[in-house]
């Protein structure tokens, strides 16, 4: 885990550019549509199964 480190000074350019390298987001090391799109379909997905599922499993048990 990377720690959070507040800097009250200007930034020069081999600091930027360290930075831009060791944030997991900025330096865009995952396919955005994997990270974005796909995984949470398929929780939302999964949800609505489960969803559907205890929906029919009260049918069969209440009535």
């Amino acid at each position: 885990m990377s720690k959070l480190r507040i800097v009250q000074d200007q930034a020069d350019e081999s600091t930027f550019q360290e930075w831009r390298e060791e944030d997991y987001m900025n330096k865009m090391d995952f396919s955005p549509l994997v990270m974005f799109v796909v995984i949470p379909t398929i929780v939302q997905a999964a949800c609505l199964l489960f969803m559907g599922g205890a929906m029919l499993l009260n049918t069969f048990i209440f009535v």
